[in-house]
């Protein structure tokens, strides 16, 4: 899936991109609230419903996780195995499910609630970067880094760096389709040969990043960049009706986490 902007007509693509990262916030901020992986179950199941509903295919999404199944089955072992249960709040946290001969490395409760809910987040900020690039012109973000008087320099950085990625997504995909026409198998084989076979992909993607760069850096060159200290916006974001009422109900949403934080609900 590329991480990209889709046009669409949805209510996330018509809210002001100030709402929008409030509520990337929002939900980064409640993921690491609640220890229990029912909490935050909910938060993907909710940040998948956002993604279709922003006009993603299932397939899409898919290919998005696709590629992250293997950190996120990692990150849970880690995470499963390095739980401390002196620190559980609840006493069936500590209860071992499975251990080695001898008591060595204890598997308990709670060490696989932590576990998975480490994955679900890296699932959840994983899908809700890619809803907010997904539904937001590059464009918008930059509108936003001015009005928020950032230094031109690093709105520059950021925009750049916006617009490199799908780029660079797209090459890889042309180079990717010339090895295969090529008779290269890339996609069968184990992962060591995978990895081998991605050896020659990366060459002439690297390569074609450089030339993009000295490119960039030309055309900068021709038109002055650096010449106006605070160059003009082409246009100024405004707030809508809309707007308030989602920044309202984000607002709530997070006084609701904390509150069910601070009542001892979703700790382990």
């Amino acid at each position: 899936m590329k991480i990209e902007y889709q046009p669409g007509t949805s209510l996330l693509h018509r809210l002001d991109v100030r709402v929008k990262l409030f509520g990337f916030v929002v939900l980064l901020v409640l993921s690491f609230l609640w220890g229990r992986w029912e909490f935050n179950l909910g938060l993907a199941v909710v940040a998948v419903a956002l993604i279709l509903w922003a006009g993603a295919r299932p397939r899409q999404l898919l290919a998005l996780l696709g590629p992250l199944s293997i950190i996120v089955v990692i990150v849970m072992i880690f995470g499963a195995y390095s739980y401390n249960p002196a620190a559980a709040t609840e006493s069936d946290s500590a209860r071992v499910v499975v251990s080695f001969p001898d008591g060595v490395l204890p598997l308990t409760v709670g060490g696989i609630s932590y576990g998975v809910s480490l994955g679900l987040r890296i699932v959840t900020m994983v899908l809700a970067t890619s809803l907010l690039l997904l539904c937001t012109p590059i464009d918008h973000f930059v509108a936003a880094l001015r009005q928020a008087r950032v230094p031109h320099v690093i709105v520059f950085i950021v925009m750049t760096a916006l617009r490199f990625i799908p780029t660079l997504q797209h090459r890889a995909e042309q180079v990717l389709d010339a090895q295969r026409a090529r008779g290269a198998t890339i996609d069968q084989g184990g992962m060591i040969r995978r990895v081998r076979a991605y050896i020659p992909v990366m060459i002439p993607l690297l390569t074609s990043g450089i030339r993009m760069s000295d490119d960039l850096a030309a055309a900068m060159i021709n038109r002055g960049w650096g010449a106006t200290p605070r160059p003009t916006a082409l246009f100024t974001l405004r707030a809508a009706g809309r707007d308030a009422v989602a920044l309202v109900v984000l607002l709530l949403v997070l006084a609701a986490g904390i509150a069910v934080r601070l009542l001892g609900w979703g700790a382990l």
